[in-house]
């Protein structure tokens, strides 16, 4: 009888337990592996008209047995690419090789393809006109998905906004979208990474540099020189290099001082927020990663489709960098083993569901799959990496219908807290100079090549780290404003899109305000000094504050409202763990630094330090909006 009775003491908890696993755990994403069954011919340099009689360059890869292409018609792969339809090889024979037509475009103006390249502005209506193409080729059944990475999803995303008759899914991944909401502008500011990618792969592979060698190597070496030209800001165009591949310079220059409130960000191939009636209803597997550059972007069109479309829709975040999804490390963190995927063999089982009509289940997959991080022992993984660890989790719908919103407030000790302060006058005021701005480390960054990193990173510059002049961690500097919780009593899910809303002022007619989520992981044995784990940060540029339709510049002394919205994340902060919020005025190179003058943007020559305040009161609360998950349901 004991035995029984300590045995039910036992067993009762223990299903319990393992039930709570099955409702919290997920299968990762689901392949199908299925050997190859052609072998496979290629076609280069295939000429595709366009309206305006400008030639697209294509690759065909074709399912073949003995040299030779297999008769009949196939369900066809396009992918429409900037970066060379050559490095799509691989896919190509993959693809082939299990009975697609794959077909790998140049866009416009880049590589073999001929035209002037101008960033998405043609890609709507070459999109299209490249599937009505493949349409009408006698080895086409007339079925045609789309893949592609980056600003290989944007074009996917293009395409779609021109509704094709043909298109019948697609699969864009780290998708280029939304650009004037971040990714480009970014709460206002700009994101120097796509300064980066104009000099880096822009200038470098234009039609002028690739038909030159000598003027080829000379935009390399003037690319490696980013640093520079990033300290050199702001941006005009004919005064630097790249005034000899005038289509890049021009397009930077009016990037750089075209605020969010422009058309320019908003028409097809820059948005899909904007062109949801003219957006094609076809299924859609959105992709992406917490430490992309562009999570929020993404997630942002799941929302919006999957209102807007009766097709299937389905969001899926692992905890990757930018194009990273067959990997379990982001920057200076290691995830479990499962959370690299077979992207191939991935995107093979949604084809074969949408273009080839097969049962495969993917009809009962989740709407939402997402990776919980944070479940790992804090320790150095084998390959040097701090072992953050985490988990699958199949979800409903996105954001989180069961996620609470719940308030941090920041108090003036500079504590994070659930109590709202009580005094009748706090604030703290610092000094924000922008000849000396706060250093990157990490975050959601792509094209970031020779500038900076991406990824999670303890918050402590290195050797290589732009902008530091010390190697202090971040905490420790003036304009920095830190604001922790004490040790964790219970582990905290932050899972869904926090926001942070700020009280403030400035002595200047404009500034920026910036803010950082951290987990920040006590000293262990491996990490005796801890690890500051930056989540996720973002900015706001406080001329657009209320709304980015609407700059208006501040009142110097006056208080204002504003909101800085991070990107989504989903996060174990760990019992024993602090939660942090760091806020300041830069993140440099990440975002251009403001020069607080209140010139128009891109366009200042002088640059001046102001003070800005931070209120924490009980009239302007400062506080940080967390959507948290409780324990009982995950």
């Amino acid at each position: 009888m004991r035995r029984r009775q300590l045995m039910g003491r036992f067993v009762v908890p223990l299903l319990l337990l393992l039930s709570s696993l099955r409702m919290a755990w997920a299968e990762p994403p689901q392949v199908t592996h299925r050997a190859p069954e052609f072998d496979v011919v290629i076609e280069t340099d295939v000429k595709v008209p366009t309206r305006d009689g400008t030639k697209l360059a294509a690759d065909l890869y074709r399912p073949a047995r003995n040299g030779q292409a297999v008769a009949g018609r196939f369900p066809t792969l396009l992918t429409r690419t900037p970066y060379n339809k050559i490095g799509t090889a691989a896919d190509g024979r993959y693809y082939a090789q299990r009975g697609y037509v794959v077909v790998a475009n140049d866009v416009r103006g880049r590589y073999a393809s001929e035209g002037t390249w101008r960033m998405m502005a043609d890609d709507p209506a070459d999109g299209y006109d490249v599937v009505e193409w493949i349409a009408a080729q006698p080895w086409s059944d007339g079925k045609i998905g789309t893949f592609g990475v980056s600003y290989g999803g944007g074009t996917q995303h293009a395409l779609a906004e021109a509704k094709p008759p043909h298109l019948t899914t697609m699969i864009p991944i780290d998708a280029l979208s939304n650009c004037g909401i971040s990714g480009m502008r970014h709460g206002g500011a700009f994101e120097l990474r796509f300064m980066n990618w104009i000099f880096d792969q822009g200038a470098t592979n234009s039609h002028a540099a690739l038909a030159e060698p000598a003027l080829k190597t000379a935009l390399v070496q003037n690319a490696r020189q980013i640093r520079q030209h990033v300290d050199s800001l702001p941006f005009r165009a004919g005064t630097t290099p790249l005034r000899v591949v005038p289509e890049y310079e021009s397009w930077l220059a009016e990037a750089m001082r075209t605020g969010p409130e422009s058309p320019f960000w908003k028409i097809k191939g820059m948005s899909v927020v904007d062109q949801l009636p003219d957006y094609a209803d076809v299924p859609v597997l959105h992709i992406t990663g917490w430490y992309d550059s562009w999570t929020r972007q993404v997630a942002l069109n799941y929302e919006a489709l999957a209102k807007a479309k009766r097709s299937p829709q389905r969001l899926a975040i692992g905890p990757w960098v930018h194009a990273s999804q067959q990997a379990n490390v982001a920057g200076e963190v290691e995830f479990s083993a499962d959370a690299g995927v077979d992207l191939s063999a991935w995107r093979l089982r949604w084809y074969d569901r949408w273009l080839k009509g097969e049962s495969n289940g993917v009809d009962d997959d989740p709407p939402v799959l997402i990776y919980v991080m944070g479940t790992g022992d804090d320790r150095k993984s084998a390959t040097g990496r701090l072992q953050h660890g985490g988990f699958w989790r199949a979800e409903r719908e996105w954001p989180l219908a069961r996620a609470r919103a719940t308030s941090y407030y920041l108090r003036g000790d500079g504590t994070l807290t659930t109590t709202a302060p009580s005094e009748d006058s706090s604030q703290t005021t610092y000094t924000f100079d922008p000849r000396h701005p706060v250093p990157t480390i990490g975050g959601n960054i792509s094209s970031n090549q020779g500038l900076m990193t991406n990824g999670g990173y303890d918050q402590r510059p290195r050797d290589d780290t732009h902008a530091a002049e010390n190697r202090l961690p971040l905490s420790e500097r003036r304009d920095v404003l830190v604001f922790r919780t004490e040790p964790l009593a219970v582990d905290l899910e932050v899972t869904g899109t926090v926001t942070v809303k700020l009280w403030v002022s400035s002595t200047a007619p404009d500034t920026d305000f910036t803010a950082k989520l951290i987990d920040e992981i006590p000293p262990n044995p491996d990490y005796p000094l801890g690890f500051d784990l930056n989540i996720g940060d973002s900015i706001i540029r406080a001329r657009y504050r209320e709304s980015l339709d609407q700059p208006k510049l501040m009142v110097p002394g006056e208080v204002y409202p504003l909101t800085i919205t991070l990107y989504p994340t989903s996060n174990l902060f760990k019992k024993g763990h602090r939660l942090r919020v760091d806020v300041s005025s830069s993140n440099f190179p990440r975002f251009d630094v403001n020069p607080n003058t209140g010139d128009p943007l891109g366009s200042h020559r002088r640059m001046m330090a102001v003070d800005n305040t931070i209120f924490h009161d009980i009239q302007r609360k400062s506080e940080v909006v967390l959507p948290l998950v409780e324990p009982g349901s995950r």
